[in-house]
This record gives structure tokens, C-alpha cells and sequence, in this order.
């Protein structure tokens, strides 16, 4: 038998070994170096690629408004979000700030989201293309299949050919429409949620005129992301927890910078983690009462939301939001529609999962399912995500287990052990977080006054 030797296979692995001696010696010797050694050579590591950057960044200069264009594809109109912003861009009052200033870093930049200012203020901003190049590139040529063109057509031209929107000519946009679009915030379509997308809507080409551009605009932002209407048609002005919208400009919505991702303060003191988890109980009570349209949160993790430096706290991710019409659901009377749901526990082997069913959403006028996914993914003992072994309440003080009965109080409303456990504590925790945030001394006080009795 004859043995073959792969001579390729074996020059690789040598080289491969000799690769590994090298990097083995050079570890070594950086462990050896003197303190004052190694910060030297670490800052000009720092020095030299703040020196490449910038070198780059004069190589490949290119002309701000191309630029602008580039980014934005401000060319796909219609088959953008709007035009509002644009004269921001242009007239240099948002200016990108940190990595967002030089495009070439783009590729690494997977959530497609960049970082500014605004002029003169200084005001923080988020650009939010709300998908990735690869997605809407994808869409596009979808669209263009639709319409029997080339995948590589001229998608602001062709987009009203396609068959999902050559109706908009000669019938208006209707619930149908949005619905078919598979956004989660048309998921449960009503018409007065439609009116009110057009009561809110920023974008109009002329104020109170509906043109073909403006219909296809919203059935294009339904579809890539409805986040782009979600902030116009539930704003921060009238008291929803979510971004202020500043504008559109292209395919890039321009939203206020909200703070920082809610991961970043999973290891802060306890009091600063109970004023957070008040805040989200907050918004659970109010995207579920605060209005005749209830708003629910069917993704909840820890980069969906964003602290500022007061504490307070705001959703910045709302693809996944189903908002549901109670007017229209009593209107309809679904059988059980006026019997409060309640939502399942997930389970799901110790990971972090949110399971609903969101025909109960649609079906149903009072539903406990934001209180579910504040409590099961973020706060309770069950939100193990980031490896966190206790969620985001870790290490309880005495006085927050014990006298406020906080870890009972999120375990009835992560895994409710009674019919209605969720509607029963949610005021508790409410309460039971305001004052551990605040230091309250109240546990204090009762339990002095049953020593002096």
C-alpha cells in the first residue's frame, strides 16, 4: 500500500507551528517588558492607528454631497422614508460624529446605525437606516422582480410598478395593504390606525395633499421597518417612551441619541438598577393603558433599550412593536374580547425567549403581555441573558427582599401562580421600585413604630 504524502498539508502545518513559536516568543516578551515599556509602546500602537485613520481618511476624501448621497441613497426616492432632514444634511447642521465620519468603516458597522450632532447646539443624534445594505439591496431587487424588471433597476422609477403598489393609483392605502406588508405594527390593522399615520405622518410631499410618493412611502417604510412610523405616529411629545423623530432624509431617519444601551448599567449600584427597573415597569403600564391603542413590545432584551444620564429610560428599538386598536376590538367583539388575556410563561430550557400569540393581542381589549416581557426578560430571575445568573435586580439588599418582597413580587409577575398575578403585583412593584430608588426610608419607619408599640 502506498502512502501519499500531502506535501501541501505539511509545509502548512509547519509553517503553522513556526507562526505559533513567534506569536508564543512575542507574548512572552511583552510580559516581561517594564510597566513604563508597555504603556509606551500600547499608546503608540494608539498613535499610529489614529495616524492610518486619518491618512485614510485624506486618501479617500470624497465630495460631502456625494457623500451624503452615498449614505442616504436620497436616489431610491419614493422607495425611501422622507425629505424632512435633508436640508440638515446639506447645510452641514448635522455633522457624523466618532466612526461614523469616515465611511470605508462602514462594512463594520452591521446595525447600519451612525452617530452625529446637530449645529449649532451640539445636540446628539442617531442615523438609523433601519436594515442592512444587504437587506435593502435585496429588497430592491425583490421589487424589481415584482415589476419584470432586472434585479438592477432603477427602483425610484420602478417601484410604482410592482404589484403590491400599482393599486395606490386609482385606490387609496388601506389596513389590507399595510398588513400584507408584514410589518408587526400592522399586524392587528385597523382604519383608525391608518388615520392616524396620516394625521402624524412628517413626510407629506405638500400639507394636506396625499400624493402617489406619499402612499408608496409609507408602504415602503412599512415594509423595510415600521420603526420610521412608530416614532412619527406615537411621538415623545405627547408622553410615549420612545426617541424624538427629527426627521427623514433618504434611507436614513434622523432621531434624538436617547443614552446609553440598558446592558451598560447591568453592573451599577442597586439604587441606580431599581430607578431603571421603575422606568420599564413605567413604560409597560403605559404602552398598555395610557391610550385606546395598546402598544406591545414583542422583543425585549438589553440593546433594545437606552438610559440618558437622568435615568430615564427609552425603547430605540421598536421594529417588533404590535399595536392593537381597543375601539376597534370592542367594535368587532371578538368572543372573550372583554376578558383580560393573559400571557404564557416562557419557558425555553433557562434562555431568554418571549412567546405570544398574536391573534390574543388582536382579539383581546386588556392584556397583561408588557408587564410579562419587562418582568421575564429583563428584571426577574429569569432574564439570563449577558450570563447575568439573577437578571438585571441581582444582589437585592435586605430591605428589598425582605420588606418590599421584591423577589416574589417579580417572580408572580414573570411566572404568575394565581389567575390574574400579573395585573395584582404590577402596582406593587411599581411602588416597591420607587422607593428603593429613592433610598425611602419607609420599611424603616414601620418596622420602629412596631418596636415602640
Amino acid at each position: 500500500m502506498y502512502k501519499v504524502r500531502n506535501r501541501k498539508s505539511d509545509n502548512f502545518k509547519a509553517g503553522m507551528a513556526r507562526l505559533e513559536n513567534v506569536m508564543g516568543d512575542s507574548v512572552l516578551k511583552m510580559k516581561m517588558m517594564p510597566s513604563r515599556a508597555k504603556a509606551v509602546f500600547f499608546l503608540s500602537g494608539v498613535l499610529s492607528l489614529a495616524f492610518y485613520l486619518y491618512l485614510a481618511n485624506w486618501l479617500f476624501k470624497t465630495d460631502p454631497e456625494a457623500e451624503i448621497d452615498s449614505l442616504l441613497n436620497i436616489d431610491k426616492c419614493p422607495a425611501c422614508y422622507g425629505g424632512t432632514a435633508c436640508g440638515m444634511f446639506y447645510y452641514k447642521q448635522i455633522e457624523l460624529s466618532g466612526m461614523s465620519k469616515f465611511r470605508y468603516l462602514d462594512i463594520i458597522n452591521g446595525k447600519n446605525v451612525h452617530h452625529g450632532t446637530m449645529r449649532p447646539d451640539g445636540r446628539e443624534i442617531i442615523i438609523k437606516k433601519l436594515a442592512t445594505d444587504t437587506q435593502l439591496r435585496e429588497l430592491d431587487e425583490k421589487l424589481c422582480i415584482e415589476a419584470k424588471r432586472p434585479i438592477d433597476c432603477d427602483i425610484a422609477r420602478v417601484i410604482t410598478r410592482t404589484d403590491k403598489v400599482l393599486p395606490f393609483r386609482t385606490e387609496p392605502l388601506s389596513p389590507k395593504h399595510l398588513k400584507d406588508t408584514g410589518a408587526f405594527m400592522f399586524n392587528c390593522p385597523s382604519y383608525r390606525l391608518l388615520d392616524r399615520v396620516w394625521t402624524y405622518f412628517q413626510e407629506y410631499k405638500k400639507k394636506r395633499e396625499i400624493f402617489m410618493s406619499d402612499k408608496v412611502q409609507i408602504f415602503y417604510m412599512a415594509t423595510v421597518n415600521p420603526e420610521a412610523l412608530l416614532v412619527q405616529v406615537f411621538p415623545k411629545s405627547e408622553g410615549w417612551p420612545f426617541p424624538e423623530y427629527l426627521g427623514s432624509c433618504g434611507r436614513g431617519i434622523v432621531v434624538e441619541n436617547a443614552g446609553q444601551p440598558l446592558s451598560q448599567f447591568v453592573d451599577s449600584s442597586f439604587q441606580i438598577r431599581a430607578g431603571i427597573a421603575y422606568e420599564l415597569m413605567k413604560i409597560a403600564d403605559t404602552l398598555t393603558t395610557k391610550s385606546d391603542f395598546a402598544l406591545y413590545i414583542t422583543d425585549a432584551n438589553f440593546d433594545n433599550f437606552a438610559v440618558d444620564k437622568s435615568g430615564k429610560v427609552t425603547v430605540i428599538d421598536l421594529e417588533n412593536i404590535i399595536v392593537v386598536d381597543k375601539l376597534a376590538i370592542e367594535a368587532r367583539k371578538p368572543k372573550g374580547f372583554d376578558e383580560p388575556h393573559e400571557a404564557i410563561f416562557s419557558d425555553c430550557d433557562g434562555k431568554n425567549c418571549l412567546l405570544f400569540e398574536a391573534d390574543e393581542l388582536c382579539n383581546h381589549v386588556n392584556t397583561d403581555h408588557n408587564y410579562n416581557a419587562i418582568c421575564r426578560n429583563l428584571l426577574s430571575t429569569y432574564a439570563v441573558e449577558r450570563g447575568m445568573p439573577e437578571g438585571f435586580l441581582h444582589g437585592m439588599p435586605d430591605e428589598a427582599r425582605d420588606y418590599w418582597d421584591l423577589g416574589n413580587l417579580l417572580e408572580e409577575c414573570a411566572n404568575p401562580k394565581q389567575a390574574g398575578g400579573r395585573w395584582k403585583v404590577k402596582d406593587k412593584l411599581i411602588k416597591a421600585l420607587a422607593a428603593l430608588k429613592d433610598l425611602s426610608q419607609e420599611h424603616k419607619q414601620v418596622i420602629g413604630d412596631r418596636v415602640e408599640e
